[in-house]
């Protein structure tokens, strides 16, 4: 690249970007401008030929990534209705009920679920405490190309209504990771066996992460795509436990349904909002 501009809000990080740059002789190539996007502009009134952004959360919106690329989009890219204009040029969430150990082992009086008043857990993708019961669905989709298109503005803001059933199968398989999982905590056989099996036929609440597509041929899944099955990532899963307790005795064939509201700021500096309820109607 001929020239680059390295945004960074951090003054901290901006500062160490900078010395590194020095470091490494690249001090006339990149220049750190220190702030967010949406509160800075281009020297000389250019515009960048593509943009490179890593804004994406767990749920991968909750980072504030579509109010900066609206405004990146109105103001700082060339031809910013390209694909090719932006790494990644789409993101992605998906959902999947979920059941998760130690929702199941520690309860009230001592612990109190409900005092998290909705603030998520959240895992490394790779953490075998926290099971999927069904096929994960797609919940958000953000072409960052169209993203100023009003459609996908109001497709964004509408409630949407997502749909499981759980799997038997995957409960049957659950039940022997978890015996696993809890033998690593020095518990005695019959302890592993009765929470392995209480907590494979429960549900904790609905687990979300992210997908990024970089271009047409370079996908980053932060979990197994398809099936949500555990793999390395650097990016977290996050679970909003849906009750104080978690919903016992599913033997497969339920259906969770949920309503979610996920409405994206339009501020950087504003939080996005995720709201969810379900119900759970048990299998004749």
């Amino acid at each position: 690249a001929g020239r680059v501009f390295a945004v960074e809000a951090n003054e901290q990080a901006a500062q160490l970007a900078r010395e590194n740059i020095e470091r490494r002789g690249f001090s006339d190539v990149i220049t750190v401008l220190e702030g967010f996007s949406s509160d800075i502009t281009l020297p000389d009134g250019i515009k960048a030929d593509f943009c490179v952004a890593e804004i994406v959360g767990s749920i991968a919106t909750e980072e504030g990534a579509y109010a900066t690329v609206v405004d990146a989009h109105a103001r700082l890219l060339k031809r910013p209705e390209l694909s090719s204009s932006w790494i990644p040029c789409q993101i992605q969430t998906y959902g999947a009920p979920v059941s998760y150990t130690l929702h199941n082992m520690f309860g009230p009086p001592e612990f109190d679920w409900n005092k998290l008043k909705g603030e998520p857990v959240r895992f490394n993708c790779r953490d075998k405490g926290l099971e999927l019961l069904s096929d994960p669905v797609l919940v958000e989709d953000v072409t960052f190309s169209s993203i100023s298109n009003k459609d996908q503005i109001a497709l964004a803001s509408k409630p949407k209504k997502l749909e499981f059933v759980i799997d038997a199968n995957r409960i049957e398989r659950n039940e022997v990771d978890l015996y696993d999982e809890f033998k690593r905590g020095n518990l005695s056989k019959q302890q592993c066996t009765d929470l392995a099996r209480e907590t494979a036929h429960s549900l904790s609440g609905i687990a979300f992460w992210p997908r990024l597509i970089l271009d047409d041929t370079t996908v980053i899944d932060s979990r197994h795509y398809g099936d949500g099955n555990h793999q390395k990532s650097h990016w977290q899963t996050v679970l909003p436990i849906m009750a104080g307790r978690p919903v016992p005795d599913l033997v497969g064939g339920e259906r969770v349904s949920v309503n979610a509201q996920f409405n994206w700021s339009t501020d950087v500096s504003k939080p996005c909002t995720y709201r969810l309820d379900g119900t759970v109607t048990r299998s004749a």
